[in-house]
């Protein structure tokens, strides 16, 4: 096993997890915004 190489390719892995967390957070934030926005037009049309 080549550790040099492992610590090279240690940041490539970092940005890609990076990537994978910050999509989550959008895809997380954008169902929560969805959700309330939704809540607040049907509380709107009942009335």
């Amino acid at each position: 096993m080549n550790f040099e190489a492992f610590l090279n390719t240690l940041p490539i892995m970092a940005k890609g997890m990076a990537g994978i967390f910050i999509v989550t957070g959008v895809i997380i934030l954008s169902m929560v915004l969805l959700t309330k926005l939704s809540a607040a037009m049907r509380n709107n049309k009942d009335k």
